[in-house]
């Protein structure tokens, strides 16, 4: 079968932008151990930027809590974006979750004035629950769009054969 310039270029874009993905979901996990970068101390400066830890008391255990949080909700929300089977809507519980402790880790250090209470980040994660609903259509649009040229392409590429 004869291969055109066009299709391979394509495959090999297909090629690249999925080793991009994998390389960065098999980089995630390893980013939790960024917290190892942070010093133990209580204040810390960067970018001009001061940051006091007051509830964690250090900035590296505040950033093992953070990153604790942080680096499922990653991996949660690639799954949920690149997920094709029906039951994908179910992967949005546990990313709620996530989000709301996200959300209760940052206050327990900032200390905003007023409670974090499920009843108050329950807009939030609604909205945000929304939001990964719409990516996810627009995804889901794209990817099947892309699945039907790729099926076009295949049926347009075979040779015909004659019978009789």
């Amino acid at each position: 079968m004869i291969k055109n310039k066009q299709s391979i270029k394509l495959e090999s874009k297909y090629l690249l932008t999925g080793s991009l993905i994998i390389a960065f979901m098999l980089f995630i996990p390893y980013a939790f151990y960024l917290y190892k970068s942070f010093p133990d101390v209580k204040t810390y400066e960067m970018f001009g930027y001061t940051f006091t830890s007051n509830y964690y008391e250090s900035i590296r255990y505040f950033m093992y809590t953070a990153f604790s949080k942080f680096i499922p909700l990653c991996l949660l929300l690639i799954w949920f974006t690149t997920c094709k089977h029906w039951w994908y809507y179910s992967i949005a519980i546990p990313i709620s979750v996530y989000v709301f402790q996200l959300g209760g880790v940052i206050n327990d250090d900032v200390r905003f004035n007023d409670g974090y209470e499920f009843i108050y980040s329950l807009p939030v994660t609604l909205i945000i629950l929304m939001l990964l609903f719409f990516i996810r259509s627009k995804l889901g649009i794209y990817l099947k769009a892309k699945d039907i040229k790729k099926e076009m392409d295949e049926a347009m590429n075979k040779p015909f054969i004659r019978k009789g």
